[in-house]
């Protein structure tokens, strides 16, 4: 029997990640960096499907979508000044209206063979940390704005600064990594096209190597037990140390001329990239001895069967889920052991999935299809099994679904909608409300407590809301809401906040509730 080094690692992950309720999705590939998110979502689909909080029409781009708090951000192509230029927008997440849109480059594009050009955008997704947003745009400016207001903090022109680099074709689609204090990145500069800035001040930390650049993004990763970043270029892999550009290990060859733009996956001693137009995917491990790493057990499959095209894949449990080419488009689990697919499908809800993309939530693989047809698949190697599904835009969806708080967000060639798929609360049980005030008299000490030995749920500390009145009336109260921040587990919540100066009556519910 052969063991899948990836098995181990993954199950690792889930468990330190299956207690979290709710994450930001800040980059490309999300909170963790592989296409996941620590969040579980409902999926009983077919009883109580998705919930669309909003639907807003979208200019075209084939950006994914960012989110960090109430704010959601991506790119676009809108006309300006007569031209088309690229556009950086950020959206409410609560109601989708748009907060800013900032231009940051022009908005010039590749002919798309075969399809309308006025449906064609920036390929990029943004990167939120804090209060920033990095973008990386199509001819290769880095941009940093502010987060709440658009403003521009810093930015750079890799082609302006360094004569003779060049955009490759199809422009750029690579998203700026964040990781630390650092932004990675292809720049594409002639002998020194792999970069990192400091994401303060936009300022090169390390540059180097001379590996020409693909639309792929790169990727962080930990692999005998150092950290590295990890870029797909045209010299195939290759691992380098974070915090000075050192290359760490290769792995070479010869990805498509044409494109090459999927995330290559890196994950406990074996590595994975694929690349369209006739080539397949390569598989190697990457072994660590003392202070040098050696790389191994190499495998090549050039077949469209192996190949993706410009959809990332993820990893569950060993195996690499992702959309195939074959004859048909379809979704496969290769198994990258015995270097197989173990199954394929050409049908992804109610038809092909054509240039769809995907992304794991809490176990469970949400593919959108082309179509926009978002469907839950159960990612077991024993065979394709469909848990639910939900037509929520329509054509052309080529862009990755992003999982944020229980909503998850999908864009299409020209809308973008939010929905609710977060799982059923946990209900509350009895419970009783205790307040006493400080010695002073200037501080009222608040506690909810389950009745008995009852615990509270675990997200019982953002359902709760303190509401007062002075003056109480059964049925015919008006109540005010109190401005608290809860804090405990288990079978108790507190807070506290200042002794009224009135005679006041107080209860505690649940948000939208009436007990």
């Amino acid at each position: 029997m052969k063991l899948n080094p990836w098995t181990a690692v993954s199950l690792a992950a889930a468990a330190l990640t299956l207690p979290a309720i709710a994450a930001d999705w800040p980059q490309y590939r999300g909170p963790l960096h592989d296409g996941s998110s620590p969040e579980s979502i409902r999926t009983n689909w077919t009883a109580s499907p998705p919930r669309v909080l909003w639907r807003r029409s979208i200019a075209p781009g084939w950006s994914s979508i960012v989110v960090s708090g109430n704010r959601a951000f991506t790119q676009v192509r809108r006309p300006s000044g007569g031209s088309s230029r690229e556009f950086c927008v950020a959206l409410d997440t609560t109601t989708g209206n748009e907060l800013w849109a900032r231009e940051v480059d022009t908005g010039t594009y590749s002919d798309l063979a075969g399809y309308d050009n006025n449906i064609d955008g920036p390929r990029s997704t943004p990167s939120v940390d804090g209060n920033f947003v990095y973008v990386l745009t199509s001819y290769l400016k880095l941009v940093c704005l502010r987060a709440d207001t658009g403003a521009v903090v810093w930015r750079r022109d890799f082609i302006a600064e360094f004569p003779g680099t060049n955009v490759i074709e199809w422009q750029n689609a690579a998203s700026p990594l964040l990781v630390g204090d650092l932004i990675y990145l292809n720049a594409n500069v002639s002998g020194n096209r792999l970069t990192a800035v400091r994401k303060s001040d936009g300022v090169t930390a390390w540059r180097g190597q001379n590996d020409t650049m693909t639309h792929a993004t790169p990727v962080f990763s930990t692999m005998g037990g150092v950290p590295q970043v990890v870029f797909l270029t045209m010299s195939g892999l290759v691992g380098v140390d974070p915090a000075a550009g050192g290359v760490l290990w290769r792995h070479n060859f010869t990805p498509s001329i044409t494109s090459t733009a999927a995330t290559p996956i890196a994950a406990a001693d074996v590595v994975y990239a694929s690349a369209a137009y006739g080539r397949g995917a390569w598989t190697a491990r990457v072994r660590r001895s003392g202070s040098a790493f050696t790389v191994t057990d190499t495998n090549f499959r050039q077949s469209t069967a192996n190949q993706n095209h410009w959809a990332s894949p993820v990893l569950h449990e060993g195996f690499v889920y992702s959309i195939v080419e074959r004859s048909l488009r379809s979704l496969g689990c290769y198994d990258p052991v015995n270097r197989t697919n173990a199954w394929t499908t050409s049908t992804v809800g109610t038809r092909n999935p054509g240039f769809a993309s995907l992304i794991k939530a809490g176990g469970v693989l949400v593919v959108l299809t082309e179509g926009g047809e978002l469907v839950l698949v159960d990612p077991t190697p024993t065979a394709y099994r469909e848990l639910g599904r939900f037509q929520a835009l329509s054509e052309y969806c080529w862009n990755h679904p992003a999982l944020s708080n229980g909503r998850l967000y999908a864009r299409s060639s020209s809308e973008i909608i939010a929905l609710d798929v977060a799982p059923p609360s946990v209900p509350f049980p009895p419970y009783r409300l205790a307040m006493s005030l400080s010695p002073a008299n200037t501080l009222l000490a608040v506690a909810v407590r389950g009745e008995g030995d009852s615990l509270l749920p675990p997200d019982a500390g953002s359902r709760l809301a303190l509401q007062s009145a002075n003056d109480f009336r059964g049925t015919g109260t008006h109540w005010s809401d109190e401005t608290v921040v809860w804090t405990g587990s288990g079978a108790e919540w507190t807070t506290t906040l200042p002794a009224p100066v009135d005679s006041r009556v107080y209860r505690a519910i649940e948000k939208g509730g009436t007990r």
